[in-house]
């Protein structure tokens, strides 16, 4: 590894070593288990643990009781709804789980290694407490990963799917000014993430840098990224990761409940509102339904001593789903509809190349305003998502089970530019429809052998309509792909491989009025290789090998314009080649200890003819104005990095968390640094649950947590053929807070939060936010949450 990081994580990596050395316990327990091992030679150092968690809304349940009936042990769930048994031998245990107001429930557990297992009870009683954050640390996947839920993903209510990620080590984000956000993983982003809505594959028009997911970050009630290729499972495409967008499963049990969240943020003076109703008819068991929706409203952004002029957004979304679910076979369908106009920062869209020269770099810039507005002129844009997903699936016996998914979306978005403006006419309109298909059969486990094939198919059509930045074209993918499973005692193996093809066929006119249609082929092979070994004791070891592929898109081959929503001038490149990355990593996970728990994974990604966005000088002057100007290369790359997540408890309900995300680019062809790349990332929190304040009645699930992000100068910046427009601002820590607690109306919980960041106003630009040539970042920011778990079912 190269020696920055040495240097770096040099003594984290010994504390972390010894800690675990010296938390190690001498002597495993014996115990006689009944069951297929009984009377092997045992091992006796295995865990079992996980949380107690209502089926329907996924609450903790404090208190609950795991008793062990060949044991005689029993544990009660703790405030955090977590259980543990420690010391266990190998073999096959029923945990028999009771709690008050739910039925009693008994789980088997065949025990060959270590295991964090969840247990749900179900009930006709709303016991409705605090959220907590539910998620395995020991991952059953070679390939590190990260997932927010529950409190933690209570607390980013109101932000967009970027800023809800941030706080996953290896995470960072792209933006656009305060309104646009992307994920980025590992230092990819764009096309080389997927972003999986609800089982669908997410298409629009998110190539580049800009275009943020027309998603509604109130319909997950989890949200899981897979970090590094992914291409077998998720196809072509998925080079630097997948983002997976659960929503809460539909009810399974007779009644109507919902939830109400009401939020307000004091920088931009956002206010929104969000309401989720769930059903489930007592004539007809199978049948349950859901209907969703959200309105937010926000005006002109605040930096720490200026308002960003012309950033508000407006926002509707509402969705709806449908299932019928019996033993055997089931389908579902889901619709939704994502509406949105935001804002573009008004000091981005400047009239000549002096006064863009002039404002780059500026302290701040001149197109501000001291009076808060919500008004949204020009330059803005209005985009509209629909999605609409039917799945239907099928048990198929002793083979196993077939599913089957169908998707189809359509994208339009609308662009106003700042200069030439035309009435209510957009200057440019894009509409790109999309048809997905995946039928996925998973075979029953033979033996130790687990595992699944399946077959995927693209098809989409791209129109627009004004001035020209892409072509029309039509893209037709298509793969097929197999991943199987051998587990065995302690240690397990994951392969996996995939094909893909696809045909882009394009239709431009050239700048000499003439007709072109060039029809580009490519095919591939993805594949993957992993294994984890659970050594006991609360520690596993991972490695995996990972490969994928990634073709050039319309935008990176034939772009040629004004990108409106980045204030940028991008030029494609024809002669593009296709992406192809080789991923290497390696975790140890030391997981469900009663003090540190910890998670360093290590990564190798070289990406031959890696496609990237260059700045080329000089600025390009249009009839729209003046503006930087970018040009797509493409070069062989590597990309090295670390992801360190710890966890420390000083006692039960006070622990500190702390997150180190690290990441190196190199550009092999030009021996120097690729251009956007992030800076090194540190977030620490100090967490403190008491539960109670003081003993006060009728207030549970308190938390109370302050620390802070230090994002670090980029100092890693090509020198040698591409020079940025600005050089990379200064290193800033932002101090962060959170608030969080439940009172009770009577017997209605109301759940209340205050999340606070940037506490301490400070002025900043982060490195990559395609606006800091112009602007600084937003200043203090706190957000107030009220959520109302709401029950219309009479007990």
């Amino acid at each position: 590894m190269f020696k920055s990081i040495q240097k770096i994580l040099k003594y984290p990596l010994l504390a972390l070593l010894f800690a675990i050395v010296g938390l190690q316990p001498v002597v495993a327990q014996q115990a006689t288990v009944d069951g297929p091992d009984a009377g092997a030679e045992q091992d006796c150092g295995l865990t079992i643990s996980g949380k107690i968690l209502d089926h329907d809304t996924r609450i903790t349940l404090v208190g609950a009781t795991v008793y062990i009936p060949e044991l005689d042990k029993a544990a009660i769930a703790d405030e955090y709804g977590n259980y543990h048994f420690h010391h266990l031998c190998r073999g096959t245990y029923t945990l028999k789980v009771t709690y008050i107001g739910f039925e009693t429930e008994s789980f088997t557990i065949k025990l060959n290694s270590s295991t964090v297992r969840d247990l749900q009870l179900h009930t006709d009683t709303r016991q409705l407490s605090q959220v907590e954050i539910t998620g395995s640390r020991l991952s059953q996947e070679a390939q590190a990963s990260g997932t927010i839920s529950g409190r933690e993903l209570e607390a980013t209510r109101g932000l967009s799917l970027g800023e809800s990620l941030k706080n996953i080590s290896g995470m960072s984000t792209i933006q656009t000014g305060p309104t646009i956000s992307k994920p980025v993983i590992h230092g990819l982003h764009s096309n080389r993430i997927l972003i999986m809505n609800n089982g669908v594959r997410h298409e629009g028009q998110q190539w580049g840098a800009e275009h943020a997911p027309e998603i509604d970050p109130f319909v997950a009630s989890e949200i899981k990224v897979v970090k590094g290729a992914a291409g077998v499972r998720y196809g072509a495409d998925a080079i630097g990761g997948v983002v997976i967008i659960e929503p809460k499963p539909l009810r399974d049990s007779a009644g109507v409940s919902g939830e109400l969240n009401l939020l307000g943020t004091t920088n931009n003076r956002q206010g929104a509102i969000s309401a989720t109703v769930d059903g489930n008819a007592a004539k007809i068991p199978a049948l349950s339904w859901r209907l969703q929706g959200t309105a937010k409203r926000a005006g002109n952004a605040r930096a720490a001593d200026y308002y960003l002029q012309n950033t508000g957004f407006r926002e509707v979304n509402f969705s709806g789903a449908l299932g019928y679910e019996k033993e055997n076979f089931g389908v579902e369908v889901f619709y939704s509809q994502f509406n949105t106009r935001l804002g573009i920062l008004k000091a981005a869209h400047i009239g000549n190349l002096t006064d863009l020269e002039n404002a780059i770099g500026r302290d701040r810039p001149e197109q501000t305003s001291y009076d808060f507005s919500y008004t949204i002129e020009r330059p803005f844009q209005d985009v509209q998502h629909h999605l609409l997903k039917t799945k239907a699936y099928l048990n198929t016996g002793n083979a196993g089970r077939l599913e089957f998914i169908y998707g189809l979306q359509r994208n339009i978005r609308e662009e106003y530019d700042a200069h030439r403006a035309s009435g209510t006419t957009p200057e440019l309109s894009l509409d790109i429809i999309t048809h997905t298909t995946e039928t996925v059969w998973e075979h029953k486990p033979l033996g130790n052998v687990s595992g699944s094939v399946g077959v995927s198919t693209i098809y989409q059509n791209n129109t627009y309509q004004g001035r020209y930045f892409i072509p029309y074209f039509r893209n037709l993918t298509g793969g097929a792909f197999i991943i199987e499973k051998w587990q065995k005692d302690k240690f397990q193996l994951e392969g996996g491989v995939r094909y893909d093809f696809k045909k882009l066929n394009i239709t431009k006119r050239e700048r000499n009025a003439d007709i072109i249609r060039p029809e580009y082929n490519f095919h591939n092979i993805s594949g993957t290789l992993g294994a984890l070994y659970d050594v006991g004791y609360h520690l596993t070891f991972g490695l995996s090998a990972t490969s994928a592929w990634r073709a050039p898109g319309a935008n990176e081959l034939f772009s040629d314009g004004v990108h409106h929503g980045s204030a940028s001038y991008e030029r494609g490149n024809r002669n593009l080649n296709s992406e192809q990355a080789y991923n290497f990593e390696a975790s140890v996970n030391y997981y469900a200890n009663q003090r540190l728990n910890g998670k360093l994974s290590v990564y190798n990604n070289f990406i031959n003819d890696y496609i990237y966005l260059a700045p080329v000088q000089p600025a390009t002057l249009t009839i729209r104005g003046a503006f930087p100007t970018f040009e797509y290369k493409q070069a062989d790359a590597i990309f090295r990095g670390v992801d360190l997540d710890l966890e420390y408890r000083f006692m039960p309900n006070l622990y500190l968390e702390s997150r180190t995300s690290i990441v190196r680019a190199i550009n092999k062809d030009l021996d120097d640094y690729l251009f956007g790349i992030p800076a090194d990332r540190y977030n620490n929190m100090l967490r403190f649950e008491p539960g109670t304040l003081a003993g006060i009645k009728g207030l549970t699930g308190t938390h109370i947590a302050i620390g802070g992000t230090y994002v670090a100068e980029q100092t890693r910046v090509p020198t040698k053929a591409e020079q940025d427009y600005m050089a990379p601002p200064a290193g800033a820590f932002l101090l962060n807070m959170e608030i969080g607690t439940t009172v009770y109306a009577g017997k209605q919980p109301v759940e209340l939060g205050i999340t606070g960041n940037n506490l301490l106003d400070k002025p900043y630009r982060d490195y990559l936010n395609r606006f800091r040539y112009y602007a600084d970042d937003i200043g203090r920011m706190l957000l107030f949450r009220v959520k109302l778990p709401l029950n219309f079912t009479k007990n």
